[in-house]
């Protein structure tokens, strides 16, 4: 009877991500222009609160392709639903706009947020597919990608800043801005 209460438990722990492993992998740049460049990290714009994510623009909006950044083929789910936006400022989706989500194991993901949809919108298994334009829904100041690397909800910084990614940074789609956990 113990070793099937053992079992159990243990079945459920990795039904629930505690048990599955964790990978690392490559982020690189969301958009495929030489004008990409990372404008906020550890701190919003580089200068004020914690922001504990990277946003990167190249200074337009809805033109640009808003592309996948893991570097292996993984699975991105969206959540959608917001009018596109280039300006932001709205609440929709909890302020994170129209977003992807890539989930790991241990309770970590990777989360893509605030573009604007286009008919490459949709839940989809790909290598840095076109996932949307660059855009501003949601809690939003202006036209960006904003991309995070969290377990269990809590936005962790080490993807980026172990590779040297800081404000200015070249964000261009070939160039590898960091290491998430997955």
């Amino acid at each position: 009877m113990k070793t099937m209460k053992l079992t159990l438990a243990a079945a459920v722990l990795a039904a629930t991500g505690w048990g599955t492993s964790v990978t690392a992998a490559t982020a690189v740049g969301p958009i495929c222009d030489a004008a990409a460049r990372v404008g906020s990290t550890t701190y919003y714009s580089c200068s004020g609160s914690s922001h504990n994510a990277l946003d990167i623009s190249n200074g337009t909006c809805s033109e640009w392709n808003h592309r996948g950044m893991i570097n292996v083929s993984r699975h991105y789910a969206y959540y959608g639903g917001c009018a596109n936006n280039c300006s932001g400022g709205t609440s929709c989706n909890g302020g994170a706009g129209n977003y992807y989500v890539v989930t790991g194991g241990s309770g970590w993901d990777f989360r893509q947020l605030h573009l604007n949809s286009n008919g490459s919108s949709r839940s989809q298994t790909c290598d840095r597919c076109a996932l949307g334009l660059v855009g501003s829904t949601g809690n939003s100041t202006g036209a960006h990608v904003h991309a995070d690397n969290r377990q269990y909800g809590t936005r962790k910084t080490a993807w980026y800043t172990s590779v040297g990614t800081t404000c200015g940074t070249n964000a261009n789609c070939s160039n590898r801005l960091g290491t998430p956990t997955l």
